[in-house]
């Protein structure tokens, strides 16, 4: 099974180690997260080693996260993210089998509703998914999550994300 590794993941357990026995994969953008010392190491000797290998999603999974996010609203996934999600798309079109390693609970949102599977390091797993929609401060009208809108066109008030569930 491939361990699909988020930067959360290393950066949040100061124990995390790479398994010589286990296929651990995440994408350059990840890589590129880990700037404080002891995880920069851990992930080139991995890398150097070849415990950690990388890819690059495909264009076509990335513009599929990328609609989806906008669809269901959600703002919070950093392109580093949008990167790893993608690739969990593309292994999952290949029928591969894998889990997200993850405790940033944006991720493991967005598994929930692609139907990843995931797992947490330190932080523990969420237990339901949270959607959001778009409301207005004002007058209370409603407008979906994937529309780009920060002022209301009836009244002019400020328009925000409002978590439902």
């Amino acid at each position: 099974m491939i361990q699909l590794l988020d930067s959360a993941a290393v950066l949040n357990d100061e124990g995390f180690y790479f398994n010589s026995g286990e296929d651990f994969l995440t994408t350059p953008l990840i890589v590129d997260e880990f700037r404080d010392m002891r995880s920069k190491n851990l992930v080139a000797n991995a890398l150097q080693n070849g415990l950690l290998k990388t890819r690059e999603p495909s264009q076509d999974s990335t513009e599929r996260i990328n609609a989806l996010a906008k669809e269901k609203g959600f703002t919070r996934l950093s392109i580093p993210d949008v990167s790893l999600l993608a690739l969990a798309l593309d292994l999952q079109r290949e029928n591969r089998i894998f889990v997200m390693l993850t405790d940033d609970y944006s991720i493991q949102n967005f598994c929930k509703v692609l139907g990843f599977k995931f797992n947490s390091v330190i932080r523990g797993k969420i237990e339901k998914t949270i959607s959001f929609k778009k409301r207005c401060k004002g007058c209370g009208r409603g407008f979906p999550p994937n529309v780009l809108v920060t002022k209301c066109p009836d009244c002019g008030s400020p328009v925000e994300s409002k978590r439902l569930g």
